[in-house]
């Protein structure tokens, strides 16, 4: 997440690190986040899918999303191949 707004500036020292670079592109897009957890209300809202690879960020704030709606954390530990299937 950007801190002040200016994206070549925040990433100047990293980008000095690199040495030459060939080519190189930025890219900024604009993510939301809610303003409130949805616990007084019960309107729950997740944040913006991110550019982040493999979706980290998304699953993270998916689970995240489920345990303000349900209160209990999403049990992972099933396995699909011991229940029956509903289709």
């Amino acid at each position: 997440k950007m801190e002040a707004g200016r994206s070549e500036e925040e990433i100047a020292p990293g980008l000095a690190l690199l040495g030459n670079i060939i080519q190189r592109f930025t890219t900024v897009a604009t993510t939301y986040e809610p303003n409130e957890d949805g616990s007084k209300d019960k309107c729950f809202i997740s944040s913006s899918f991110d550019g982040t690879s493999h979706f980290e960020h998304d699953v993270a704030d998916m689970l995240n999303l489920y345990k303000r709606i349900t209160g209990e954390d999403l049990d992972m530990s099933i396995n699909a191949d011991s229940v029956e299937a509903d289709y």
